[in-house]
């Protein structure tokens, strides 16, 4: 049975730097909760330690308030304006959080072991800290102009002949509260000063850019113009919407032209009264950017710390059995398409590493004569990827991700699959989805690619912080010894 096309009236994205400072403002309610503890217990116990019989109330009380606020939208739908940025709602959910508190002592029949005093103070402090921090907050969003960036980013990529997508966004950028960062018009084919360089650096300056949301309203002409720049848009981060005339004849023709996200179409959106069609959602959104950053930077520091002597041990086995630099960094398609310097600890002859030396530089294979006797250990142990947790760090790499390809070989993978680009989507990764599921080593066959490429988009589709320590467990278990590790 034919998927469906749905319907929606909005985007899915409020913006990444908008959900983070949501998320700030959260964080901060916990700060206050404390602060205010330590406050009334000063008042009341002249001392900043809270007494222990204070504590379920505290906690009790922290619950149900981000229960209420939650239930309220409070920090989903936070207006970033002076007068309205959430101070009545946090008002009303304390107020509700201690009523409901104080509600089931007395049913209970415990409000006499609570120190009602120490409740007031509480009460009193965390209204006005909380009052406090939000308005200072608002107004220093507001003095220095960031209310604006806060805004989600849009970028428009139009043709001539479409212009009127382009103006209806951009008279729609208030009501609607977005921030059209980028509008960029596709040259119409006799323009004198049209050249293809001109675009491709329109294009390279938009991928560095990272629009929350793209917005593609091409003609058919332009598509065939431009097909081979259109591709490396899908490795933004961003998510993607084509216009469409909104017909019943069209809706084929939709689906089948819209062949460059990291899945199918599955939505009609309507922005600024006009159609479009979701071609790709925009990956980690909301606050799955930030968790998965702290994610790998503790683990990545915890990670540096356990294999530390086993690094050392590699190191030096590296500088005792060949000549030659024990790190070796290779080029590679990173995230947003950019290259980065992966390192690697090197496992070959150092004449054959350096690919200005030998020509274009080829993936191992087995029994691969550049190989040292020593690397060989290396690669099939998987130790000499180690060094890429500094690349994790650094904010390059993931530690779960699609691993990185070459860059000298981006025209072998493109070629086999349309959606090759869509993989950088995201930051690449040590291991990946593809990796635990044997599709890992030399990719010689068509169907290596398109497995370990399908492999990398289910995982950007279906991101979330169990799949990635569902996937460091499994390598961990199975990783480091493989069949096609050589």
């Amino acid at each position: 049975m034919k998927e469906k096309l749905k319907f929606t009236h909005s985007i899915n994205t409020y913006g990444r730097k908008r959900v983070f400072v949501r998320d700030v403002i959260a964080i901060g309610d916990v700060a206050v909760f404390l602060i205010s503890a330590s406050i009334a217990s000063f008042f009341r116990f002249d001392t900043f330690v809270v007494p222990d019989i204070l504590f379920f109330p505290l906690i009790f009380v922290s619950v149900f308030y981000f229960v209420f606020m939650i239930a309220m939208r409070a920090y989903t739908s936070l207006d970033f304006s002076v007068l309205r940025f959430g101070v009545v709602r946090l008002a009303v959910s304390l107020a509700f959080a201690y009523g409901l508190f104080f509600s089931l002592s007395y049913f209970t029949k415990s409000s006499s072991e609570i120190s009602r005093l120490w409740m007031g103070y509480n009460f009193v402090s965390c209204l006005v800290l909380f009052t406090s921090y939000r308005l200072v907050f608002g107004y220093i969003l507001y003095k220095t102009g960031a209310v604006a960036k806060l805004r989600p980013a849009f970028a428009v990529i139009y043709s001539s002949s479409c212009r009127n997508v382009m103006d209806a966004i951009s008279t729609a950028k208030d009501t609607h509260r977005i921030n059209v960062m980028k509008c960029i018009e596709l040259p119409e084919l006799n323009a004198d000063s049209y050249t293809e360089a001109q675009v491709e650096a329109e294009m390279a300056l938009l991928r560095s850019s990272a629009p929350d949301v793209l917005i593609l309203a091409l003609s058919e002409e332009d598509r065939r113009r431009f097909s081979a720049l259109l591709p490396l848009i899908s490795a933004m981060p961003s998510e993607i919407l084509e216009f469409s005339e909104f017909t019943t004849n069209s809706l084929k023709t939709e689906r089948d032209k819209i062949n460059m996200s990291s899945g199918h179409p599955s939505e009609w959106v309507v922005v600024a009264g006009l159609p479009f069609v979701r071609s790709a959602t925009q990956p980690l959104s909301g606050r799955g950017w930030w968790i998965k950053r702290l994610e790998d930077i503790v683990l990545g520091v915890f990670l540096i710390a356990l294999f530390l002597p086993v690094m050392i041990f590699a190191a030096v086995g590296v500088k005792l059995t060949s000549r030659g630099p024990v790190l070796y960094r290779q080029q590679r398609h990173g995230f947003n398409g950019k290259e980065i310097g992966v390192l690697k600890f090197r496992s070959m002859y150092a004449e054959c590493c350096d690919p200005d030396a030998s020509g274009e530089l080829s993936q191992v294979k087995r029994g691969d004569t550049r190989v040292t006797r020593f690397g060989l250990l290396l690669r099939r142990t998987s130790l000499d990827e180690l060094p890429q947790l500094f690349n994790v760090l650094k904010g390059e790499m993931s530690l779960v991700g699609p691993r990185p390809h070459a860059t000298n070989q981006y025209d072998l993978y493109q070629g086999k699959v349309d959606t090759y680009f869509s993989r950088h989507r995201v930051r690449p990764g040590i291991t990946g989805w593809a990796q635990v599921n044997g599709w890992r080593g030399e990719t010689d066959t068509d169907e290596k690619i398109r497995q370990r490429i399908a492999c990398d988009l289910y995982y950007i589709r279906h991101w979330s912080i169990w799949f990635d320590l569902r996937i460091l467990f499994l390598t961990l278990l199975s990783g480091f010894a493989n069949k096609n590790a050589f």
